[in-house]
């Protein structure tokens, strides 16, 4: 139980914290303000060392002059020709030293006082955000797999199945603290088999003075994942436990019941209509097809795969004809295409240095808030751009609309918005329009018709943006488009299109979003005589 109250109060800090996670952005901000900070700290640690030996030798001489007089600290000796002989010698030779000392910390005082108002100055984290921190690495090692045999030989977290290249990337080495603080939040949080696995390497690689409590802590997360495994099978919407118990031998297992079935297009829509299903089966099988695609996998049957294709494509647009786009088909029901070099690297890099110091992570909007979100880890600071701020942003917004028919300025749809992801930080599945239930909050701009989500910086591995019941997930590309349709061409919602972001395990995703409103296509995009009818791109 003990060990449980304190996994709890950790965790239960989580709601105090400064939300630095949140940005990759914030965190080199923090990066680079404590590396200036060390460097200051090295400019005045040797002056300060100085002046506090001599110092302490400064009261050494005067303790033992004292002692030496019979008088006293408070007088001296008169009668006493070798005290005033101590007396002339201890501060004609201390204080030469002392006052030696003190001119060159005197210096330095300015460095002092600089580091004394850093909590003014900056957002300093504390231990809330450590343990966001733990969560976000626990939720990594649970959705990619960890590599076992690394982290216990070495406490380096590499992941399995991620995508992407690392470009042998260098894995940092956890501490045994940084172990435990994963261990503990991952069972806090239902990550119960992944908690268990770094408090394993925690107490092995712990020194003699930390085995009791290790051993405690491990003795009762392995007893909390067999209970819940016993009781609730080893996957629900709320914990993941191994496939068996930790006190019995572990054996290799296939595919096991997580990855069992999968359900997509025609199929989902039939049972869009169960309600019971809808409630009982939908989430976790949402979760767990979200999960195998974030690991890289495609869903769907060769079949389906087999008629996508690439092309250069203008959209009969006469403005794109001399230089027309790169597109490449993800899906063709729902339409899902990434369109390439829409956004070039300068004009990426402007865009991110112009809104760092903007980003934040209240009001960022989304689709349907009063839907039930299935996971609280989104983990994301963002910040608004107009076209009439940014030419670079304009230049987007007119290439994307002559090949896609539709009109992308802040007129006729939402402005466009700049999202920077954080540590491990994930979004589930969710849908970008506001369904029926809601008024949209720019009633002149409609229902979001479309999401065009491009690429400014594209992460190493992970963040790939899934849609789970089409069963295909997209990496991203520097400079490249995702765009997508989330109505039918009759404005109602294709059930298709929900879409989930990965965690991001090395790199940075920054992403230029923009919600293309219906409002201003209807003339256009008019309503088809077939109500189910999709919106498809005029070149395909």
């Amino acid at each position: 139980m003990a060990a449980v109250a304190m996994v709890s109060c950790l965790v239960g800090l989580a709601s105090a914290g400064h939300a630095l996670h949140t940005s990759w952005m914030q965190l080199e901000e923090l990066w680079h303000a404590e590396y200036k900070t060390v460097e200051q700290i090295r400019a005045i640690s040797q002056p300060v060392a100085e002046l506090s030996d001599a110092l302490q030798r400064y009261i050494v001489s005067w303790e033992g002059l004292v002692e030496d007089s019979n008088s006293g600290p408070l007088h001296l000796a008169s009668e006493d020709p070798a005290a005033g002989l101590s007396l002339l010698r201890h501060v004609a030779e201390g204080w030469t030293q002392v006052d030696d000392a003190l001119f060159k910390v005197k210096h330095i005082l300015h460095h002092i006082e600089h580091l004394a108002s850093r909590v003014d100055r900056e957002v300093l984290p504390n231990a809330a955000d450590v343990a966001a921190a733990s969560e976000a690495v626990a939720r990594l090692a649970h959705v990619y797999g960890v590599n076992a045999t690394a982290l216990a030989a070495g406490g380096r977290l590499v992941l399995q199945a991620v995508t992407g290249h690392d470009h042998h990337h260098h894995h940092h080495l956890l501490s045994v603290n940084d172990l435990t603080s994963v261990g503990l939040v991952a069972v806090n949080k239902g990550f119960l088999d992944v908690g268990v696995q770094f408090l394993q390497v925690a107490k092995a690689r712990a020194a003699a003075s930390q085995q009791a409590r290790l051993s405690s802590l491990l003795a009762t997360a392995v007893r909390v994942h067999d209970h819940v495994l016993a009781l609730r099978g080893p996957r629900t919407l709320t914990h993941a436990t191994a496939p068996t118990p930790h006190g019995s031998p572990r054996e290799e297992h296939g595919a096991g019941a997580e990855e069992a079935g999968v359900v997509l297009g025609v199929d989902y829509l039939r049972r869009h209509a169960n309600a019971s299903w809808m409630l009982e089966r939908r989430p976790l099988l949402e979760r767990l097809q979200v999960e195998r695609l974030c690991r890289g996998e495609d869903l769907r049957a060769p079949h389906v795969t087999s008629r996508l294709r690439c092309r250069y494509a203008s959209g009969g647009s006469s403005w794109l004809s001399l230089a027309p786009l790169k597109v490449e088909q993800a899906s063709l029901d729902p339409y899902i295409a990434v369109v390439y070099e829409v956004v070039s690297r300068r004009d990426a890099a402007h865009l991110r240095d112009r809104t760092r110091s903007r980003l934040h992570t209240q009001h960022c909007p989304v689709g349907d808030p009063h839907a039930a979100s299935p996971v609280t880890s989104w983990s994301h600071e963002c910040a608004s751009v107009r076209e009439t701020e940014e030419a670079a942003v304009a230049g987007v917004g007119r290439r994307l609309g002559h090949l896609l028919g539709v009109s992308l300025d802040d007129a006729a749809s939402e402005p466009y918005m700049v999202v920077n992801h954080g540590l491990g930080g994930e979004y589930g599945a969710h849908r970008d329009t506001h369904g029926p239930s809601r008024t949209p909050p720019q009633p002149e701009v409609g229902e979001r018709l479309a999401t065009v989500l491009t690429h400014l910086q594209a992460p190493a591995q992970g963040g790939r943006t899934v849609f789970p019941w089409v069963g295909v997930g997209v990496g991203g590309t520097d400079g490249a488009a995702l765009v997508w349709w989330n109505l039918l061409a009759s404005h109602e919602h294709d059930f298709l299109i929900r879409r989930a972001d990965c965690p991001v395990v090395l790199g940075h995703k920054t992403v230029l979003t923009k919600w293309v409103g219906y409002a201003a296509q209807w003339k256009r995009l008019p309503c088809p005589a077939d109500p189910s009818r999709k919106v498809m791109l005029p070149w395909h």
